[in-house]
């Protein structure tokens, strides 16, 4: 699932993903041209996304596509098992002090 924040005046589009850790942009590409570009928070952009785009929506297409087939990041699978073993931790903690 891919959730959208737009912002027309500033022409920019923030994409948050539930396959990635770190949030995706569409913007106006620099040098004031009509074109827009993806660009990650952290990292490179994958070579499936690098390119330039007409309007937003045509980007957030590429993004979907992109994004339906690839698998949820290294990094937030290890940060989701991270989490849920602290939960299991803190929940046999609980049970100990309550017995």
């Amino acid at each position: 699932m891919i959730e959208y924040e737009h912002d027309t005046e500033k022409q920019y589009c923030l994409c948050k993903s539930d396959k990635l850790l770190a949030e995706v942009y569409i913007e106006k590409e620099v040098g004031g041209y009509r074109f827009f570009t993806i660009r990650y928070q952290r990292g490179s952009v994958p070579k499936e996304l690098s390119g330039r785009y007409t309007n937003i929506p045509a980007a957030q297409n590429a993004l979907e596509r992109y994004l339906r087939n690839k698998p949820v990041s290294k990094t937030k699978r290890v940060r989701e098992y991270a989490d849920q073993r602290e939960m299991e931790r803190n929940a046999a903690k609980s049970k100990s002090k309550g017995s």
